[in-house]
């Protein structure tokens, strides 16, 4: 063993572990008035309620396939915007970009599961000219229009409910001309819709 003995090691260990202890003795001490002086000194800081485990009895709508069940060819010919190139193609949404860059009109389709739609209203609510209530295929959701000053309505993203779950499409132009960006919206919407299974 070298010269070394077994007690010497525990030795050693002990005044490892003594000098681990000693150090976060130091620490302590050291951040315990740093958070008292974050305190009034007159009730003690109340309590973060913990959170609670996700509720099983979520209820998910149909399911939609690739891209909400639309092609390029039908983004396409429903945005009147040629070269547009699918740059983003995941199992729960698509992103259409005119010629595949970012400098310019873009169109997105999201499938949210197990979401609040609730809160993307809210979202939309404090970063939109106008959000209102929308139906489409007898599903309810909501409508949110961006209006440019100086070319009109140029984004409209429309998110439409299926019990815990909802799907969304965004349509936003860049340089007109460009046909009504909501009408565009409605109708990939449907189509989505009716694609859905």
């Amino acid at each position: 063993m070298h010269g070394v003995n077994h007690s010497q090691r525990s030795m050693s260990r002990s005044a490892a572990v003594s000098r681990v202890r000693s150090a976060l003795a130091v620490a302590l001490a050291a951040v315990f008035p740093v958070l008292a002086g974050c305190s009034d000194g007159q009730s003690p800081a109340p309590e973060v309620p913990s959170s609670e485990a996700p509720d099983q009895d979520v209820a998910h709508g149909p399911f939609f396939p690739e891209c909400g069940g639309i092609s390029d060819q039908e983004v396409i010919a429903q945005t009147r915007v040629p070269g547009l190139v699918n740059t983003a193609k995941t199992s729960v949404g698509c992103q259409w970009l005119a010629g595949g860059s970012i400098l310019g009109p873009h169109f997105s389709f999201t499938w949210f599961r197990g979401s609040p739609i609730g809160r993307e209203r809210k979202t939309m609510e404090l970063s939109r000219t106008s959000v209102e209530d929308i139906s489409i295929e007898g599903h309810d959701g909501f409508i949110g229009i961006n209006e440019d000053p100086e070319f009109g309505v140029n984004l409209c993203e429309i998110g439409i409910q299926f019990n815990d779950d909802f799907i969304e499409w965004s349509i936003s132009y860049g340089q007109p001309p460009f046909p009504d960006a909501c009408e565009v919206a409605k109708e990939l919407t449907r189509q989505s819709i009716v694609n859905s299974k």
